[in-house]
């Protein structure tokens, strides 16, 4: 009779939870405004809001295209970068208005349920 012995099996960082990515599709409401501005803007406002490095967090940036993008984080800080991004309402000197359309766990499922048309 043989007997089954499962294999012993590695838990990556992503099963365990500690590095799951969320992205965050968003538009902006207000002129048009440039990619780098934006960037710098986020990236300031999480260092001043939250008080922790973009890196840490794993915030970035991915697609920016006619005032709509996605920007990039972990599961665990979710909801602190919408209320992050809901509270930007100047870029440089234009104001603005963010809002989020979507959140996902990955790229290709919020592009193709949400904004397909835009990217």
């Amino acid at each position: 009779m043989q007997h089954f012995y499962p294999q012993k099996i590695e838990v990556s960082n992503i099963v365990r939870g500690k590095n799951r990515k969320r992205y965050i599709g968003f538009k902006i409401i207000g002129d048009r405004i440039n990619f780098s501005e934006l960037d710098k803007t986020i990236k300031e406002k999480c260092k001043e809001k939250l008080g922790k490095e973009p890196k840490e967090i794993y915030l970035k940036m991915i697609k920016f295209k006619n005032n709509y993008g996605i920007i990039r984080c972990t599961h665990i800080e979710k909801e602190n970068i919408i209320k992050l991004l809901r509270s930007i309402d100047k870029v440089g000197n234009i104001s603005v208005k963010i809002e989020t359309i979507a959140i996902s766990g990955t790229i290709k499922a919020l592009i193709r349920k949400h904004m397909k048309e835009i990217f």
